[in-house]
């Protein structure tokens, strides 16, 4: 989310609520929440189930950055364990999925029925032979019922081919169509999501006394001001974090991780959801499928290739992975295939080191909260680390008011985000 930053001397007009002495006051609600990507939908949906009067507002579409380019696995960290043993990142997301797969049933914290699942399962493969030491670690008894070895007759059709000499195994982790994701969690409280024009921006107003305290914030639509005062203002805009926080004394430092991930649009269907597990820590590949507007699909890869891909030219880094894909899947029809690239930042808090957070973060200054999933599979629990922390600072739900969508109506709404392949083949 990119805020533009507008002046603090406007002439407040008539969007003002105006009380029975004709006093110009703010539209009072308890919570502002800034991004409206994975994180900020998720909390937002919790906040208002739990009776809080909630706000969202998104710059652009809603989803736009960081989780429209996201692949949608919801893994429970096996991918950053193949050293071997559970790390603190593989640890933090253990339990990530049966929370997801209960709101997909309608069951859970948040009814996500209506998302578009595009596989059930999510594979660890390997090219050759595993070592010893992890090929055991894959079979202990610890991880009985997280990873199954795949009985040769059930590979998927990719890796059918006799030439395939390799170990699968089997992860029970769904991988979502993030579009639909979105769109399913905006739409319970929709009356409620606003989008601010990045062209007019807004304004924080800081108390004199604390810096590091909002007292409200104006944003401007047409001719028309808002003013808006909450209890708690949260930042969930990613990589917009870093300037909405501009107006603290004391902001959060925030890191970026860069990634240049690629999409491959293929004339022949080949559904096909896997981390290729090789010698280093990460996947050397990453692939999911994904339906395409003109009811075709694309691979979308991530993994190594997409850190290592980060100091190429797009020209390259498509090369390599032309490369890298002959070299995996060398029975598979590549020559029609359409490549793109494109580059995405991680914003996560700074790590000594730029190292990937284990888990999520959130900071509390004052009335504000600034928070990063850094996972999109770890919103559930940034929502559980929001809501417990209002619960510590004591802010309690207010009574609904029928002067939150009047005064709200001189903002436009958000639109859904367009897969990001769509946009690439356009």
């Amino acid at each position: 989310m990119s805020i533009s930053r507008i002046s603090k001397t406007w002439n407040l007009n008539n969007s003002f609520i105006y009380d029975n002495n004709m006093k110009n006051l703010p539209l009072k609600v308890d919570i502002v929440i800034f991004g409206g990507g994975i994180a900020g939908l998720w909390i937002f949906n919790r906040l208002r189930n739990a009776g809080y009067q909630a706000i969202l507002l998104e710059s652009h579409a809603l989803g736009s950055g960081q989780t429209i380019k996201s692949q949608g696995i919801i893994h429970g960290g096996l991918k950053y364990a193949l050293t071997g043993f559970l790390n603190a990142s593989a640890n933090a997301v253990e339990d990530m999925p049966k929370r997801w797969k209960d709101c997909l049933a309608g069951t859970g914290e948040i009814d996500l029925r209506s998302v578009n699942v595009l596989s059930h399962e999510q594979l660890l493969w390997s090219t050759g032979s595993l070592g010893s030491e992890i090929a055991g670690f894959f079979a202990s008894k610890s991880l009985n019922s997280r990873v199954k070895k795949l009985d040769k007759r059930l590979y998927p059709s990719v890796l059918q081919n006799p030439s395939f000499k390799g170990h699968v195994y089997r992860l029970e982790e769904v991988v979502l169509d993030t579009v639909s994701l979105i769109d399913t969690l905006a739409k319970p409280h929709q009356d409620f999501i606003f989008k601010i024009n990045p062209h007019e921006g807004y304004a924080f107003t800081i108390d004199p006394e604390c810096k590091d305290k909002i007292s409200s914030v104006e944003i401007r639509s047409g001719q028309e001001t808002l003013s808006l005062q909450a209890e708690r203002y949260l930042f969930t805009a990613g990589e917009g974090n870093e300037q909405l926080s501009l107006c603290l004394a004391h902001p959060p430092v925030m890191q970026r991780r860069p990634l240049q991930m690629l999409v491959a649009k293929f004339k022949t269907h080949y559904p096909f959801f896997g981390h290729c597990i090789d010698t280093g820590m990460n996947p050397r590949i990453t692939i999911t499928t994904h339906p395409t507007q003109d009811d075709q699909s694309v691979w979308y890869l991530g993994g190594q290739i997409a850190e290592d891909g980060v100091n190429r030219s797009p020209e390259k880094q498509i090369a390599i992975a032309k490369k890298e894909l002959n070299s995996l899947l060398p029975w598979l029809e590549m020559e029609t295939v359409e490549w793109r690239s494109f580059f995405i930042n991680r914003a996560e808090p700074a790590q000594p080191g730029g190292k990937r957070p284990d888990s999520v973060s959130l900071t509390a200054i004052e009335n504000v909260l600034v928070a990063w999933p850094t996972k999109l599979a770890l919103s559930p629990l940034l929502a559980d680390q929001v809501i417990a922390k209002l619960k510590q600072q004591a802010v309690q739900a207010s009574s609904p008011s029928e002067n939150v969508l009047r005064s709200c109506s001189i903002l436009e709404k958000p639109r859904i985000a367009l897969a990001v392949w769509d946009e690439l083949f356009q």
